[in-house]
């Protein structure tokens, strides 16, 4: 109808009526037919609501966003992929190991057995990284002495002096033999040339980009994203945390004046076959190379006392491991809970979870970044949550310069997560994530004190910091809106 009334006023003589008459009738059609999917499919009454509105207000612009942004038509791809990888899965399950002796009694694990029988292992060795330069210094050792291969899996890799530095241990480590394969998202690592990786393709090693723009000859999303962060070296080593490939996670600055803070996770032991097969999953729907072989699973004997549990999560999978996971221990809490993000923009499940927590006595701190530290718009979209949770209980401290990276949790002082994901609803539908809880460990007393020492440097944000001007408060519940996306 709105075609037909702006048709009304177009010059009968106009060469181009008719085209556009069409054009503007099979758009309207279209927005329709796409309306009617949106509401068969479900979803939030706010995101569903928005569609409905873009696609029936611009419809040729509103099925663009709509086949770009949001997962709903490149899932059907994606469960595909999942059920070729389905074969992959079952050689995966007969190379499991037996089921590691751990204590059935935490809610925590029965939780992970149930969900995934292999989740949790106990006899590893897990060791803090404190810095940049520690960890960039023991993966590139741990490189150096690799034995059989070295398999990376990254958000971000930059073409910049810590780049280069890694790409050349890789095809150092290449030319000795050493099986090397590198998987970076195609988004995360936009700009990434392939005269950047050329020396590791000539070493003999295998680079593949994780869900480019054009996925198997065909358009795909800009939404979906790989955002682990992942390297396993022989198969009995693993990192994992926020730490991607560039300057600033390598030397903890940011220009001039700000640090860098983050966290990662160095695991021996068990449990890294596990996290190991996160990247064979990930490389097969990659590129269809299958790595499901007993020579990259060896059987690795306990190193340690810490019991490790791999957090897995997508959208191409119906259970979201990691998220429950980080529900139960904020459902579990009997203390204290310790939340660091970058991003604060926190999905109503994990919102009303914390709620909760802080009203049951639990003392609840978030640690987030401060408007110097943000982009514009996630630091507006964050701030219009700080009412609701000042108002539940909850401490909130800003960096004031820095810049914080760490995706870190600690429940009680002594159960630890660290992974990719951030307190916010892209983590938590529309990126594949991964992180590892670690129970009961030294390595809590470790976290605690790092986050401690940022405490100190940080800013306790009040009610009286809270923005009373309603431009500026209309500002934040604006940015909100795009939360969604962020």
């Amino acid at each position: 109808m709105l075609a037909l009334t702006w048709l009304q006023d177009v010059p009968g003589e106009a060469a181009w009526q008719w085209p556009a008459l069409v054009l503007a009738i099979l758009g309207e059609a279209l927005g329709v037919v796409f309306v009617a999917r949106v509401l068969i499919r479900g979803g939030s009454p706010p995101s569903t609501l928005l569609w409905m509105v873009v696609i029936l207000a611009a419809p040729w612009i509103g099925l663009l966003l709509y086949y770009l942004f949001p997962r709903r038509l490149q899932m059907r791809r994606l469960r595909r992929r999942q059920d070729r990888l389905a074969w992959i899965e079952e050689e995966l399950d007969r190379l499991r190991p037996a089921e590691s002796e751990v204590h059935h009694g935490d809610p925590l694990v029965r939780l992970l057995h149930r969900i995934d029988g292999d989740a949790v292992h106990e006899g590893n060795r897990v060791n803090w990284i404190a810095g940049g330069t520690e960890f960039f210094e023991e993966a590139l050792r741990a490189i150096a002495h690799a034995q059989h291969f070295v398999h990376l899996e990254v958000y971000i890799l930059r073409h910049d002096e810590a780049g280069r530095l890694l790409l050349d241990a890789l095809a150092e480590a290449a030319r000795r033999g050493i099986e090397v394969r590198l998987l970076y998202d195609s988004f995360g690592s936009f700009g990434l040339a392939g005269a950047s990786l050329s020396d590791l393709v000539a070493a003999g090693g295998e680079v593949e980009a994780y869900l480019p723009l054009l996925w198997r000859r065909r358009p795909f999303t800009l939404n979906l994203r790989n955002h682990r962060k992942l390297l396993v070296v022989d198969g009995t080593h693993a990192f994992l945390g926020g730490r991607n490939i560039g300057n600033e996670y390598a030397t903890d600055r940011l220009g001039r004046t700000q640090q860098w803070l983050d966290a990662m996770l160095h695991v021996e032991g068990p449990v890294v076959p596990r996290l190991h097969r996160v990247f064979v999953e990930d490389w097969y729907n990659a590129c269809s190379r299958d790595l499901a072989q007993e020579r990259y699973f060896p059987v690795v004997p306990p190193v340690g006392r810490d019991a490790v549990g791999a957090l897995v999560s997508g959208p191409d999978r119906d259970i979201h491991g990691l998220w429950w996971a980080i529900f139960q221990l904020i459902s579990g809490a009997r203390h204290a809970i310790e939340f660091c993000s970058p991003y604060l923009v926190p999905p109503p499940t994990m919102l009303f979870a914390l709620k909760v927590a802080a009203a049951r006595g639990v003392r609840v701190r978030i640690h987030t970044n401060g408007p110097k530290a943000e982009a514009f718009i996630l630091y507006h979209a964050q701030r219009s949550y700080y009412r609701e949770l000042l108002l539940a209980g909850i401490e909130l401290f800003e960096t004031v310069s820095d810049y914080n990276h760490a995706k870190l949790i600690v429940v009680d002082g002594e159960t630890v997560v660290v992974g990719s994901m951030n307190l916010d609803m892209r983590s938590a539908h529309l990126n594949f994530e991964l992180g590892a809880v670690v129970l009961r460990s030294h390595v809590a007393g470790s976290a605690m004190a790092m986050l401690e020492d940022r405490r100190r440097l940080s800013r306790r944000i009040g009610f009286d910091d809270l923005p009373k001007a309603a431009p500026v408060r209309l500002l934040d519940g604006f940015c909100r809106l795009a939360s969604p996306l962020l």
